[in-house]
């Protein structure tokens, strides 16, 4: 979907998302599985704002397997208004509705299919749900990014099919362009989408509930920065995130580094020279070129380049109504904007990064891994060991890469977009027994 500025493209927006269906008929929606959060979210048919309308709705009277549920996992009548409200924050985006029990089944199989509890949406915010065709969320998150652990889809299907092993792996095409497509496999990972072994990665601060790894360095241009010395840098693998996240502190000097002037010298801002990023792991180096970073059209003079970022405050799951957690999350998404906006010179590439700005204890020095990261490396996801494996993606751009050709075209740029959770909030709304 192109965004256009002043009457030209200036870039496009991508997304990649997934087919599913909820309720018995099956009601069929797109979802994008996102490793940054831990709820099923669809919007719902009493959502009635702009952005419900315009996607596929929910109905949970057409479901004859539907029940409204409380969150701790009792019905409840929703006719009466007595059901818990759960608002949910994301890094871009909010959702406010109730809770939902009822089958869900992947894809267009009738066969793969499990019940499940979800977020029915009575409000959800413009920006991004309605920039994209896809209508909700599915979490993939680890359990303690859900309200209660019967709302984590992973989590579920251990318990319901009664396996204690479970990895699912990811493949992200380079855009719409490209002759691959993505691919999420559930139940294992796809072999013939690798061009080198996996190299795992364990998961670090489990109990916070982010798919995150330990980062020891940074180095741009084979340089080794400054801010990971202390060895508090750790970054979230999260397929809900359009771009590269900094940590907010040092943007302007990824930014500086990584930007250079085209000077109409390569038709895609993916081709021209650039410096290697480098994320040094604990065993291993995930590397980055301008390939995989760069958004492929320059910005002409007098363009902005507006970063909305990540600003939450750590995931937080309160059944106690704690409005004050969802409104510190928010005034730190506002403070966070201030002084973001950036004006870059005719012909200049930029990096696709955003910035981040979590508080302890997920922050400050938090990066997040997204498409650029998940474009050149298939990811896989293992619940019971706790790691995430990162293999060279079996792409054309990556063929080139190892047989050391040049101008590789990268696809499109996206705005900003970052489904990773920042913030749950449940009002509790039963009658006291009596």
């Amino acid at each position: 979907m192109p965004v256009i500025r002043d009457g030209k493209v200036v870039s496009h927006r991508t997304s990649y998302s997934g087919a599913l269906s909820l309720g018995s008929p099956a009601q069929d929606f797109r979802v994008v599985f996102d490793t940054g959060s831990g709820h099923l979210v669809l919007p719902s048919s009493a959502c009635k704002n702009q952005t419900c309308l315009e996607h596929h709705q929910y109905d949970i009277s057409h479901s004859v397997t539907a029940t409204a549920i409380n969150v701790n996992g009792e019905s409840c009548l929703r006719e009466e208004e007595l059901c818990d409200l759960v608002t949910i924050g994301y890094g871009t985006g909010r959702v406010k509705g109730y809770f939902v029990r009822d089958q869900m089944c992947l894809g267009n199989d009738s066969q793969a299919c499990i019940e499940v509890s979800a977020v029915m949406g009575d409000e959800m915010s413009d920006h991004p749900f309605r920039s994209f065709r896809f209508d909700g969320v599915l979490g993939l998150g680890l359990k303690k990014l859900s309200a209660a652990p019967e709302f984590n889809f992973l989590n579920r299907l251990m318990d319901v099919e009664s396996i204690t092993e479970f990895q699912f792996g990811v493949f992200l095409a380079s855009g719409a362009q490209s002759a691959d497509h993505s691919e999420i496999a559930m139940g294992g990972y796809n072999s013939k989408r690798l061009l080198t072994p996996l190299k795992w990665a364990p998961v670090a601060k489990v109990s916070l509930g982010h798919w995150q790894v330990k980062i020891k360095e940074v180095k741009i241009a084979g340089r080794t920065l400054d801010l990971c010395q202390d060895g508090s840098c750790h970054g979230i693998v999260d397929t809900g995130t359009s771009h590269l996240g900094i940590p907010r502190s040092n943007l302007d000097e990824f930014m500086t580094t990584l930007s250079v002037e085209n000077n109409g010298h390569a038709a895609s801002c993916t081709e021209v020279p650039a410096p290697e990023v480098e994320l040094v792991l604990e065993s291993f180096t995930l590397s980055l070129g301008p390939q995989h970073y760069m958004r492929p059209m320059p910005l002409e003079k007098g363009v902005n380049l507006t970063g909305n970022g990540i600003s939450p405050n750590s995931s937080i799951v309160d059944s106690r109504n704690n409005e004050s957690a969802l409104a510190f999350a928010q005034a730190a998404v506002v403070a966070a904007q201030d002084g973001k906006t950036a004006k870059v010179m005719s012909g200049t590439c930029t990096p696709r990064l955003m910035p981040v700005n979590f508080p302890e204890p997920l922050g400050p020095k938090l990066f997040i891994l997204g498409e650029p990261v998940l474009h050149r490396y298939y990811t896989v996801f293992d619940w019971k060991a706790e790691a995430i494996g990162f293999g060279l993606s079996d792409t054309d751009q990556n063929r080139q890469y190892l047989h050391r050709l040049q101008g590789v075209e990268q696809g499109l740029a996206e705005e900003e977009v970052a489904f990773v959770q920042v913030v749950v909030t449940v009002r509790l709304q039963r009658k006291a027994m009596v």
